[in-house]
């Protein structure tokens, strides 16, 4: 499947890399909080209508059929000179993190790794964002989802961050037969905002 990079602000941003970011302190409780959003087709799909609710102050990324390997990976390092034919964006690497600089980063991984995930990768992935000085909040996948999840809800809930829990909202049948994606990514969407609110309120 070929990737796509989206951002809510649309704007021209580049891939991920964290290694040249510097720590910051977390933001007050109060006032406004940037919010980014990081992950794989399930991030395509929750972008816009997370953005709708959270505004200027949102903006995500997202790769339909990424493993949290391969986010470990482009988080872990600085960008490759070579992007591959796949890559849907024409500019250059950025780090739009570095430049965002979220309060709080959502992510949402693990529904492509497979029946062996790797709990190192999701383990980097927490380190990673928490050095940049953002709280992380790990969104789980969908309850019904027709692929093996049980290990990545372990692995998540070991991980020792905020995390919202499987929802409930319908999938459809997809080409292939298999129930993956919600038929609709408002009411997923509308459960992780009041659940990332409620968390850091």
């Amino acid at each position: 499947m070929s990737w796509k990079l989206i951002t809510a602000t649309g704007a021209a941003l580049g891939v991920v890399g964290l290694v040249s970011l510097v720590r910051r302190p977390a933001a007050a409780k109060s006032g406004r909080r940037r919010i980014a959003l990081i992950g794989d087709s399930y991030a395509v799909g929750l972008g816009p209508e997370l953005a709708k609710q959270l505004g200027s102050d949102f903006q995500y990324e997202g790769h339909s059929g990424i493993s949290s390997g391969a986010w470990a990976n482009r988080i872990a390092s600085q960008c490759s000179q070579s992007r591959g034919a796949g890559f849907d964006h024409g500019q250059g690497c950025g780090d739009w993190l570095a430049g965002f600089q979220p309060d709080i980063v959502l992510v949402s991984l693990g529904v492509n790794d497979g029946i062996a995930p790797n709990p190192a990768n999701y383990q980097a992935i927490v380190r990673a964002l928490q050095g940049i000085g953002a709280q992380v909040v790990w969104i789980e996948p969908p309850a019904d989802v027709d692929v093996p999840t049980e290990r990545v809800r372990q692995i998540i809930q070991s991980l020792g961050v905020t995390t919202v829990p499987a929802t409930a909202t319908a999938l459809r049948a997809e080409a292939n037969g298999a129930h993956v994606h919600p038929a609709s990514y408002s009411p997923w969407s509308a459960e992780i905002a009041q659940a990332t609110e409620s968390a850091y309120a």
